[in-house]
């Protein structure tokens, strides 16, 4: 057990190195309500004491339990250390390029303008792309809201994975040469940042643009791909820019839906063998929506203390329908507006936005989009996890032991239920 541990975590080190960090910042929180000179020269002497201590075994060469238990405790002290110091300013900054952005943002608001006249159409098509969602109906925003579905209408990694598929498909052509390869990484990295900016760096494309950026940096680089690696290489970035943004429930929901898809996605899928391609095309959003349900669910309950009752079957059915509206919208904003076929596909696209939109609002207003309340305090939320990670194991390494882990940790649940 202790070597596939070992094992594990040599292949995840910003994974333990991220969980490690996030401890100690949660500490912090818990017991540092604000920051004083005092507490922030015990930080600052904490932080010191084990990074020398640390570099003093390291010298002395020293491989025992020891270092490993100052290792844990110097990153638990650098989380400490990295809340207090940025609870007044992020730790690191990047100046944001305004003028270049907003010219950008206007080209492509102009050429949605003048392709799509429909104000309903238009206003969508602006949320779908950019982000805005001024010109968008409210009755309209709150079927989105009810169906759980909201996530459409949010610059998130759906957009992403669209942009960043396509720009691949296209550098392909190039020479699998070293030179080539860093022109296609510029140039992936560059369009992937310019359209976050232009979306005005919300914090649900920013994570996304995080995680594809370490993932092409590491591919270039020939590095392994660990998906639980890249996710936590992001949360570190995120602890050094932003910290505060650890709080918004955007991450935690985004983060553990990208985990529940990496975990559970295949296990699902491969579980039933199909031969058709539709059946098997439908099988798979099932399986993508349900494996992105299983991870979210608590956090929805936490925060909301409800859950959309048509959210499986929302998601099953228009997310597949509105990467359509992305790739229509994509050909549109790139094509020349002297180009005739720009504006005939400008009417195309305007009439299956207005279409889906009344397919939405038609099927709210049919079901009322019912929510399931469900409260659940911090135990709960703590034994769901854990069953779940059970139920991970079993599904994954065959073994019977985690079905008898789930089973002692339902008796333990009931037990407490009984005796409460």
């Amino acid at each position: 057990m202790q070597s596939n541990y070992s094992q594990w975590r040599a292949a995840h080190p910003l994974v333990f190195i991220a969980t490690l960090l996030l401890i100690g910042v949660l500490l912090s929180k818990q017991y540092i309500h604000c920051a004083t000179e005092q507490t922030s020269t015990i930080a600052i002497s904490i932080l010191l004491f084990s990074t020398g201590f640390i570099w003093l075994l390291s010298i002395l060469k020293i491989q025992n339990s020891i270092v490993g238990a100052s290792l844990y405790f110097t990153l638990i002290s650098w989380g400490i250390a990295i809340q207090i110091a940025s609870q007044k300013h992020a730790l690191l900054f990047i100046p944001y390029p305004t003028e270049m952005i907003l010219d950008c943002r206007n080209w492509v608001i102009t050429k949605l303008n003048t392709t799509i006249t429909n104000k309903e159409a238009n206003g969508f098509a602006q949320a779908i792309v950019l982000g805005v969602k001024m010109d968008m109906d409210p009755q309209l925003m709150n079927a989105y809201t009810q169906l759980g579905i909201v996530h459409i209408i949010a610059i998130s990694g759906m957009h992403l994975e669209i942009l960043f598929k396509n720009l691949k498909r296209l550098t392909i052509l190039l020479p699998r040469k070293s030179f080539f390869l860093l022109c296609e990484l510029i140039l992936l990295l560059t369009c992937v940042w310019i359209y976050t900016l232009m979306a005005f760096a919300s914090p649900s494309i920013v994570r996304a643009s995080l995680f594809f950026s370490i993932h092409a940096i590491g591919k270039f680089l020939g590095a392994n791909s660990f998906m639980l690696n890249t996710i936590a290489g992001g949360v570190l970035v995120i602890l050094l820019f932003d910290i505060q943004h650890l709080n918004h429930i955007g991450l935690q929901l985004s983060y553990s839906a990208v985990i529940g898809i990496h975990l559970f996605y295949n296990l699902l899928f491969k579980s039933i063998e199909l031969k058709n391609p539709i059946i098997q095309f439908l099988w798979s959003n099932c399986c993508m929506s349900l494996s992105a349900q299983l991870t979210t669910f608590p956090i929805l309950t936490l925060h909301f203390h409800q859950i959309a009752g048509w959210v499986l079957v929302s998601n099953f059915i228009m997310v597949p329908l509105s990467n359509y509206i992305l790739y229509g919208l994509g050909i549109l904003i790139i094509l020349p507006i002297q180009i005739p076929f720009t504006f005939i596909l400008g009417r195309m696209v305007e009439k299956y936005i207005v279409f889906f939109n009344h397919f939405v609002n038609s099927w709210f207003l049919q079901t009322k989009a019912s929510s399931i309340q469900i409260t659940m305090s911090g135990i709960q939320i703590l034994m769901y996890y854990l069953i779940l990670l059970f139920l991970y194991l079993w599904l994954y390494l065959k073994q019977p032991k985690w079905l008898l882990a789930i089973m002692g940790l339902f008796s333990i649940y009931f037990l407490q239920k009984l005796f409460s």
